[in-house]
């Protein structure tokens, strides 16, 4: 488990890229579709943050290829999937960057979503319904379910299923945990 906020990783100008701390799911037709603690952040000038979350995390079974691609500068090419759980389906609603140019963050094998587009986003146990938040801009406490456990020279000391936690910018995320 990461246990900190790690510095952010400069890709190219006006772009960073770095490891979130925090647990995400992404739903979608009645189920969730992506589940990780090894999600990253990418951040660029004048854009919204985007997460991009470890192929192995995502339910691929649930996803199906498109012809669809598009093209930047600063990404490489993007190919795109459409999601379909249920019955319920949304055209290229995913996408990912196979093969990122020389300098850029370190994309391949991470998909992204189309916030809009999924029935609904978590971090930790706490539903996020605008758009993924710049760490570095403010304060966040979340209550998580998340198995947290404090080892003292060997000794458990704490364990809790019901921590909250603490995400501040540059910060260590801090874990509090009941009584």
């Amino acid at each position: 488990m990461t246990t900190s906020n790690q510095s952010a990783v400069a890709a190219v100008p006006g772009m960073e890229w770095e490891p979130t701390a925090k647990w995400l799911r992404v739903a979608f037709g009645g189920q969730i579709i992506a589940d990780t603690k090894r999600a990253y952040l990418l951040r660029e000038d004048r854009r919204l943050p985007i997460y991009y979350i470890p192929q192995d995390d995502v339910r691929m079974d649930l996803m199906q290829p498109t012809d669809r691609r598009t093209n930047s500068r600063s990404r490489g090419e993007a190919t795109y999937w459409t999601v379909a759980v249920n019955g319920a389906t949304v055209e290229n609603a995913a996408w990912a960057h196979p093969a990122p140019p020389e300098g850029a963050p370190g994309l391949r094998g991470y998909i992204a979503f189309e916030w809009d587009k999924m029935e609904a986003w978590f971090e930790e146990n706490e539903e996020v319904y605008v758009h993924a938040r710049d760490p570095h801009k403010h304060i966040e406490v979340l209550e998580s379910t998340r198995h947290v456990r404090v080892v003292l020279g060997g000794q458990t000391v704490a364990e809790s299923r019901h921590a909250v936690l603490l995400f501040e910018p540059n910060m260590l995320t801090r874990y509090y945990l009941p009584k």
